[in-house]
């Protein structure tokens, strides 16, 4: 058993070192090379995303190669080149001049793949295209999500402040006991109502990602309810796949809940889907 793990080891080592290498020539413009060679390596690793990464690398095919990035990342969501291929596609968007889908496709880079040594680069390409398109106010917001994310990026070379965060100064008061008397006996009287009026249905959801990790949907839920929004991870089944599920909750009918996704599409860049989803 351990020398079969010796030599399982031996060849994952080999297979990275062979990868690594591939994309050192690709990165010295020897792209004639890997694409000679290109053919054996499919061969020799069918499942590696690392060779398919070079393949959609050196396909002189823009459109073509959008395509194997994004194939490629359903295939190995896992692996540290989907995180590679989900910032080539933001590259490449940025690059034909798609500002609007650009920016989109850059916060979800940086949201969805916490680790990697993409995220300043990414963070530029996403203010540059709000800023093509006039969306200031999209790209501060943006700034300020993603400094408790990332605290350790360089973001004042953007020169485009930060959001105003009201702050609430602690004083101390003097407290009138029979007015906190009467309002205990107002917020009793108010609960007793509450009780017996009759509970609203609110069947509908709206939900803005589904993700493999857990911890990438905790991240997005917290950001969303730091901006206010009443957000929830639920586990869901989808083709056979266990995914989790990060939904906005509840409302009354499917056009208030519209309204909310709308509203997140705006402010986040984040495609939505109205579920209806009772409790």
């Amino acid at each position: 058993m351990i020398r079969i793990a010796i030599i399982i080891s031996f060849f994952c080592c080999a297979n990275a070192q062979n990868i690594n290498l591939y994309l050192t020539l690709i990165q010295k413009g020897r792209y004639g090379e890997v694409r000679e060679n290109l053919p054996d390596l499919l061969s020799r690793y069918p499942n590696e995303a690392g060779v398919f990464f070079i393949q959609a690398l050196i396909n002189s095919d823009g459109d073509s190669s959008l395509s194997q990035y994004q194939k490629l990342i359903e295939t190995f969501p896992a692996s540290e080149f989907a995180a590679m291929s989900s910032m080539k596609i933001g590259e490449y968007l940025f690059a034909r001049g798609l500002y609007s889908q650009a920016s989109v496709q850059l916060k979800k880079s940086l949201l969805e793949y916490p680790k990697g040594d993409h995220h300043q680069r990414a963070l530029d390409l996403m203010v540059n295209s709000y800023i093509a398109t006039g969306e200031q106010d999209s790209a501060k917001i943006s700034l300020n999500l993603f400094s408790n994310l990332y605290p350790k990026l360089n973001y004042q070379k953007y020169n485009l402040g930060t959001l105003s965060r009201p702050k609430n100064d602690a004083r101390l008061v003097r407290i009138d006991k029979n007015l906190i008397n009467e309002k205990i006996k107002t917020v009793k009287a108010k609960r007793v109502k509450s009780k017996i009026k009759k509970k609203v249905y609110r069947p509908w959801v709206v939900q803005v990602g589904a993700f493999g990790r857990y911890e990438n949907a905790n991240r997005l839920k917290k950001q969303l309810q730091s901006g206010g929004f009443p957000t929830e991870v639920h586990r869901i089944n989808s083709n056979g796949k266990r995914l989790h599920a990060v939904r906005i909750v509840r409302y009354q009918n499917k056009s208030e809940a519209d309204k909310i996704g709308r509203s997140l599409k705006s402010k986040f860049g984040l495609d939505f889907r109205i579920i209806n989803s009772p409790k």
